[in-house]
This record gives C-alpha cells, structure tokens and sequence, in this order.
C-alpha cells in the first residue's frame, strides 16, 4: 500500500512540477519505510516539499544526516532544515494532547534546529502546531526553558537535553502543506505567533 500511495503521489507532482525528477528521493523514503522508519502521512510531506524545492532549482535531500543527526529534509543551497510534525497523538496521551505535541515540537526544535542556517516546521495544513511559548520568545530564561525541559521529559524518556542546548535554538517558521492539493504555505515566524495568539 506505501509503494502504490508514494508512487502515485510522485506522478501528480511531476505532472505539476513538470521536469522535476523524484526518484531517488522516492526510493530513500521507500527504505525507511521498509525498516520501519516512516510511514504515509510524514513521506507524502516529504515528497511534497522535495518536488517543490526541487521545482526552485535546489538540491534536496530526505532523511539527511548532519553532525550524527537525520533531517527530514535538507535544501543544500539555502542551508534550510525541515522536520515535519504530523500532530499524531497516541491513545496515551488523549487527555494531554496539547501538553504532548508541545513536548514532541520542543524536542525537534532543539535537535534539529541548529543543524542548519535556516529552520521550519513543516505540517498539514489542517494543523497549527502548538510550538511552545517559551521557544519563541527572543528573551529565553532558565525558568522558562527549565519548563521546556520538565515537558520533554513528561513524555520522552531522554537525558541528553541540556539547559545550554536551548540557548541557541531558532526556528525561521512553519510550513504548512494541503496534502490534497499539493499546495504549499511557508508561514514567517511572526505571522505564526499572530495565528498561535487566535487560538489562545
């Protein structure tokens, strides 16, 4: 079902995308998906994203490995990183969803974001991801990042997060995806907050 889907993905994007060629970055997110590294919903992002990269002229790149650490996606020329947050939810954590997803967006921020120059957050576009408050306020403080830490480590069993690794964290904004139509909103960091302060 994953080769038929991804495949079928692939021909719509190079009929949009005419001259994008994306079978090596179809065939890197088959692999993952036969060793149980990814799925449906996060490669169809993916190969999203790649075919409109690559229709700019970029080189791109999936599940990329920078300083031991794999990027979703990688655009060489911009120094851009992207992870992608689908907004999955186990049964777990039902009644602490919000609280989760913040835990979850919080540690790909801090593992992935300074892997490049510039950092988004890619997600469907019926999802705004809840990026927590201390992250993206320009005056980071212990108190505040020590909240960080405290809700990364509620759900992820992890010690190697640092108070000092957050100091120097970044993320340039969100990209939203309509999976449907193929379509593609790159959303600034401002314009995010403004659409983050409706929801509050």
């Amino acid at each position: 079902m994953f080769i038929n889907d991804i495949e079928k993905l692939k021909r719509k994007l190079e009929e949009k995308y005419k001259g994008v060629e994306l079978d090596e970055i179809e065939q890197k997110l088959v692999n993952f998906y036969d060793i149980g590294l990814s799925n449906i919903n996060h490669s169809s992002i993916q190969l999203i994203l790649s075919a409109y990269f690559k229709s700019l002229g970029y080189r791109v790149f999936v599940e990329y490995e920078k300083r031991g650490r794999l990027l979703d996606i990688y655009i060489e020329d911009k120094d851009m990183g992207i992870e992608v947050e689908y907004g999955y939810v186990p049964n777990f954590t039902a009644t602490m969803a919000e609280e989760y997803l913040k835990s979850r967006l919080a540690l790909k921020i801090v593992r992935y974001s300074t892997l490049s120059s510039e950092f988004y957050i890619a997600v469907p576009s019926f999802y705004i991801p809840p990026i927590p408050d201390e992250i993206l306020d320009g005056n980071k403080n212990d108190v505040s990042l020590r909240k960080i830490i405290r809700i990364i480590r509620k759900f992820h069993k992890i010690t190697d997060v640092r108070l000092d690794d957050f100091k120097s964290v970044k993320i340039n904004g969100i990209i939203t995806v309509d999976i449907s139509k193929l379509n593609i909103n790159i959303i600034d960091i401002d314009k995010y907050k403004a659409l983050k302060n409706l929801y509050k």
